[in-house]
């Protein structure tokens, strides 16, 4: 087993009815869409290390079963989503703590990858009590195996998941350009390590004026949308309110803003519908209802 060193997480909460050398731990941040310098600059890594979100929610076709999703290697251009891969160097957790708690794991699903391209084969392990708990893991005993973008049934403790681990659409039904106004962006092109925070880590309080536009794009309430510096490359305002500069609530119908941007943008996503008798009763050994989990990324290299 190879313990794996956290580079990166993305927190949830919800209720429900080898041997190698260890790694020191560094504090980290949650990730969100290339906010963070070194996932998203890919320091050893591809951007499979980026999380972008973490998804929990009661099955939409069978109420004994719970989704857990995870989205990782944000704004992947329209087009080219069977051309990214997971990295084989990485870890991918869902940890979850049961009931009242201190958020220390109690339950993992863990998810790992061998190969580099559209062969690559996923394995998944657990659920199941973790090795160790916080910033250093290794693999629990593996449960099922399954193929890259390829859905799949598979078996666990007797009992029926499905998994999936590929590309898939990055809805972004979000008004980021009024976020903006108040909390500058972190894009981690405008800074050049994880030790430069920026100044995107302070409110602004709906007023950047005076904040370089490479720390801190300057969506302020004294900026037409029209002439505001861009995203990523792209307008602001995009797809925000039909009235440039108004930065009152709207009313307009929700809209997904990537969708506006470049056509697009995809994601890789692992997804696994587990029965609720294996996170909570049944023979999983756990008996609160009432679950936390939290999604990270962990790895095995020393050049994170």
């Amino acid at each position: 087993m190879i313990p794996k060193r956290i580079i990166g997480g993305v927190t949830a909460a919800v209720a429900l009815s080898a041997a190698a050398a260890l790694y020191m731990v560094h504090p980290v941040k949650s990730s969100d869409h290339q906010d963070t310098y070194n996932l998203a600059n890919s320091v050893g890594h591809n951007t499979s290390a980026d999380i972008t979100d973490v998804y929990v929610f009661p099955s939409p076709s069978n109420p004994k079963n719970v989704v857990f999703a995870m989205d990782v290697s944000p704004l992947i251009p329209a087009g080219m989503g069977t051309a990214k891969f997971f990295d084989p160097t990485l870890m991918w957790q869902f940890k979850i703590a049961h009931g009242a708690t201190n958020y220390q794991e109690d339950q993992v699903i863990q998810f790992g990858v061998s190969g580099t391209d559209a062969t690559q084969a996923i394995t998944m392990y657990g659920p199941a009590r973790p090795n160790q708990v916080g910033t250093v893991n290794t693999f629990v005993p593996a449960s099922a195996k399954f193929s890259y973008n390829s859905p799949a049934s598979v078996t666990v403790n007797g009992q029926p998941v499905q998994v999936f681990a590929g590309p898939r659409a990055d809805p972004f039904i979000f008004d980021l350009f009024a976020f903006f106004s108040f909390l500058g962006d972190r894009n981690y092109a405008t800074h050049t390590s994880q030790s430069d925070v920026g100044e995107g880590d302070s409110l602004f309080n709906g007023n950047n004026a005076g904040v370089p536009a490479a720390v801190a794009p300057a969506y302020d309430k004294a900026a037409g949308r029209a002439t505001a510096p861009t995203f990523n490359g792209f307008p602001a305002g995009t797809m925000s309110s039909a009235k440039a500069g108004a930065y009152a609530c709207s009313t307009n119908p929700s809209q997904n803003v990537l969708a506006g941007l470049a056509g697009g943008f995809n994601v890789l996503t692992y997804v696994v519908e587990v029965p609720k008798s294996l996170i909570y009763g049944g023979t999983s050994g756990f008996t609160s209802s009432v679950i936390h989990v939290w999604a990270t990324v962990s790895s095995s290299t020393t050049n994170s």
